[in-house]
């Protein structure tokens, strides 16, 4: 059985080896633990799962190199809302497609 451990917004920052170009960006985290207790890291930019920041596929938005160092910058613990508090919450009727349709896209931060 896994577990949800925390759930944190973390901010990088990117820095490009090869133009020098600085960017950040903000990636929603889970942390899950597993059966025998091996902890997993799930990450999301702008709602996409996407694989860790700190990893090699980076590309430079600028030069298009993968020569990208990630240096995180801070986070925040971001608790997922309670089912029996008194959190305000709203019944979902639509599906994960129609609401990303129904709304403009944000820019990531940092970007243009």
């Amino acid at each position: 059985m896994t577990m949800l451990v925390e759930v944190a917004v973390e901010r990088y920052r990117f820095v490009c080896g090869r133009c020098g170009h600085t960017w950040t960006a903000d990636y929603d985290v889970q942390y899950v633990s597993d059966d025998v207790g091996a902890s997993f890291a799930f990450y999301r930019l702008d709602g996409v799962p996407v694989l860790p920041p700190t990893g090699d596929e980076i590309i430079c938005p600028n030069c298009s190199t993968m020569s990208v160092r990630a240096i995180i910058e801070g986070r925040r613990n971001s608790l997922p809302a309670l089912l029996d508090s008194d959190q305000p919450r709203r019944r979902v009727t639509t599906s994960p497609e129609q609401r990303r349709a129904s709304v403009p896209h944000l820019p990531a931060v940092g970007g243009p």
